[in-house]
């Protein structure tokens, strides 16, 4: 389980949040305040939520009153089906910037036959979204104009084939400093079920193909490039690295070679950025469980 896994489950399991009275205090006075035709410095801007449709929508009636428009849903209904099974819209977006502390988050829904692995994911992102969403007005109360602070989560669908899907959250915080977190979603479409690394694999000692895989490529790059550094036969400077999670993040690239992805300071200092590493099919083949061997074509 990777760092913002921990974190989302300890948020998750507090209890939830409400809006802080000052800041509902704050952007209700912010409203009255607001002079016909006249920008204001601090309000909760208008935000296009599709670009085609120009469905727009308030912040603050969004965070409070979360109905879809009729105009919102009118234009739901004109985008594309991704693949034969999924497809995913942007259901919600919440803004916020007051100068010192900024919010954009743009909450996917995925849309599918297969009501149970979806209902699963869709449950999952809205506990992730909602801790952070609480997190940042706690933050945005004990500091107010004292500081400065984002978060930006944003999604990508990654893969979406006949028999596989990915969707990829991506959350970025700054604060004191910045960190980025990745969570991918997977399934299977021929055997309808949400998939992990561990279940890729028919041996419980993956992890030790991958690492010494992934250590080899580290390696490497760090013999040819004098400013690359990861953590592996370090002397305390950071964590060694040791070991993939049976729930480590990872994708299928285009040519159906694994993709092991860190988040920042996973396995290195933040000058590595989220660095990825791709495991050529051929390296963990005899591992894989036949239903995998193929799953990118």
């Amino acid at each position: 389980m990777n760092d913002f896994d921990k974190y989302i489950k300890s948020e998750v399991a507090k209890e939830q949040t409400d809006i802080p009275d000052s800041v509902k205090n704050r952007i209700e006075q912010t409203l009255v305040d607001l002079p016909e035709k006249k920008p204001v410095k601090k309000q909760i801007r208008i935000l296009p939520r599709i670009a085609a449709s120009a469905a727009c929508f308030v912040f603050i009636i969004l965070f409070l009153l979360p109905n879809v428009s009729v105009t919102y849903a009118q234009a739901l209904e004109q985008l594309p089906v991704i693949g034969d099974l999924v497809r995913v819209v942007t259901i919600r977006n919440y803004y916020y910037d007051d100068n010192h502390w900024k919010m954009d988050i743009n909450i996917p829904q995925i849309e599918s036959e297969d009501s149970k692995s979806v209902d699963y994911i869709n449950k999952n992102v809205s506990e992730l979204t909602t801790a952070l969403i609480n997190r940042f007005y706690e933050d945005l109360e004990i500091n107010g104009n004292k500081g400065y602070g984002s978060l930006n989560v944003d999604y990508e669908v990654v893969t979406n084939t006949d028999s596989w899907f990915t969707l990829k959250l991506t959350v970025c915080q700054t604060a004191a400093s910045s960190n980025t977190y990745f969570k991918f979603y997977h399934i299977d479409k021929n055997q309808g079920k949400i998939v992990e690394l561990g279940d890729l694999f028919n041996t419980d000692k993956f992890s030790d193909s991958l690492v010494a895989e992934i250590k080899k490529q580290m390696q490497e790059q760090m013999a040819n490039d004098e400013n690359i550094s990861y953590w592996i036969n370090t002397s305390g400077i950071g964590e060694e690295f040791a070991t993939v999670s049976a729930d480590h993040n990872f994708y299928w690239n285009e040519n159906g070679d694994l993709v092991i992805i860190f988040d920042k300071y996973e396995v290195g200092p933040g000058s590595m950025g989220t660095p990825e590493f791709v495991i050529d099919k051929g390296v963990i083949r005899d591992i894989l469980k036949s239903e995998f061997k193929d799953v990118i074509s």
